[in-house]
């Protein structure tokens, strides 16, 4: 499979309510290993302080603030006011009112499709991933990608309530019991060319505005995914195994399962060094170790 050029290389990720200093470790390791990276960041608001902090590791980033809400954002902060308003959204199956009062974690969807379809970037790899609890152990583009692919996690889905919960939302019943003994897709981390990006977000999104007066103010995307990859065979995916040379998502992972070298982690059963660390920050040790690489980075020394 032909490498793109890197310039056709695009990371899009939400850092909504983080702070630069909470997304250096993304930020320095993308920069020490993929500089030539485009770099989309979605944003609750503009703030010209945090934009210029960013930009001080990549000139050329872009950030896309989500549409403003009131609602939302009282809702968020009382939970009083996040109690009434999903009932009225539930008594009034008003999808126009669900949509306004979507958190981040759903409403990425979405604004990323719109934007894809709007801007419309050149043919490339185009990388969707979480900000906050990923950093970069080798350059994530290096090497031909399948058109569309995703990672499991190392858990079953009937293993954890909360992703039984979410599929049960997503797609029912029937779709859990179908799916229900496979292992966990992550959607924290999703990659592919741009046109097949495209067609998943569109997927993504028609499920999303379908749930929108059941999901208000909530979080469970992964449940889409999870639904979308294992149920829906037409879109493509490839499903790579937890530690392969792309990702590894630790949040199911024993500290045992895990070697350290040379300051890089990887899963015992693997030989390969996953090239984005995700969900490092639930063992402590691990959270250590890039704190103690990545905190104090600064975009002149990585010139």
């Amino acid at each position: 499979m032909p490498e793109p050029d890197p310039a056709e290389n695009l990371i899009i990720t939400a850092a909504a309510g983080y702070r630069e200093e909470q997304l250096r470790p993304f930020l320095a390791s993308l920069r020490h290993y993929s500089p030539a990276a485009s770099l989309w960041l979605i944003i609750d608001r503009l703030n010209p302080e945090f934009q210029q902090s960013v930009r001080a590791w990549f000139p050329g980033c872009a950030f896309f603030p989500v549409p403003p809400s009131p609602l939302r954002d009282f809702g968020r902060k009382r939970k009083w006011a996040r109690s009434v308003l999903k009932r009225l959204v539930k008594w009034s199956g008003s999808r126009k009112l669900a949509m306004r009062l979507l958190e981040i974690n759903y409403l990425r969807y979405p604004i990323i499709r719109d934007l894809l379809s709007s801007r419309n970037p050149p043919g490339g790899n185009v990388l969707l991933c979480d900000s906050r609890d990923v950093v970069f152990q080798a350059d994530p583009f290096a090497g031909g990608w399948p058109p569309l692919w995703t990672c499991q996690e190392d858990r079953r889905i009937e293993e954890c309530e909360l992703n039984s919960s979410w599929l049960r939302r997503a797609g029912g019943e029937a779709a859990f019991r179908q799916a229900k003994h496979q292992r966990i897709v992550c959607s924290g981390i999703t990659g592919g060319r741009v046109d097949r990006m495209r067609n998943y977000l569109q997927h993504v999104s028609e499920v999303v505005e379908q749930l929108a007066p059941r999901i208000p103010l909530t979080v469970g995307d992964q449940g889409i995914h999870n639904y979308l990859v294992r149920l829906r065979p037409d879109l493509g995916f490839t499903v790579f195994p937890n530690g392969c040379h792309l990702a590894a998502h630790l949040a199911g992972t024993p500290l045992a399962d895990l070697i350290i070298e040379n300051h890089q982690v990887r899963l015992r059963h693997c030989a390969e060094v996953p090239a984005i660390l995700h969900q490092y920050d639930r063992h402590p040790s691990l959270a250590a170790l890039v704190q103690s690489r990545w905190a104090n980075a600064t975009p002149e020394a990585s010139r």
